[in-house]
């Protein structure tokens, strides 16, 4: 599979969970790369698993647009109880 088929994989089931425009959407980096890796058929390195968790049957899920790490903690409870500067790293500069 390559990285363009990944991608084309990816936008068509974000589209089918009815999420608008996937390619304008802001997404942690870290789901992206987990969804890449299960429609690879590929196993989750370490470090993407530190911040989805070890599992890969879901989908990639937007960001909000503005919001503080105390909201984008409430959309991802997985990054709950986590010191907000490690967490920064991987949510998008607003």
């Amino acid at each position: 599979m390559t990285i363009n088929d990944a991608m084309a994989a990816l936008v068509a089931e974000l589209e089918a969970e009815e999420v608008l425009q996937p390619l304008a959407q802001r997404f942690v980096l870290g789901s992206i790369w987990a969804d890449l890796a299960r429609l690879a058929g590929e196993d989750l390195p370490a470090v993407a698993v530190a911040v989805v968790g070890d599992t890969l049957d879901t989908i990639c899920e937007p960001l909000p647009l503005r919001g503080s790490y105390r909201d984008h903690a409430m959309q991802f409870p997985e990054l709950a109880g986590r010191d907000p500067r490690a967490v920064a790293e991987w949510l998008p500069a607003d």
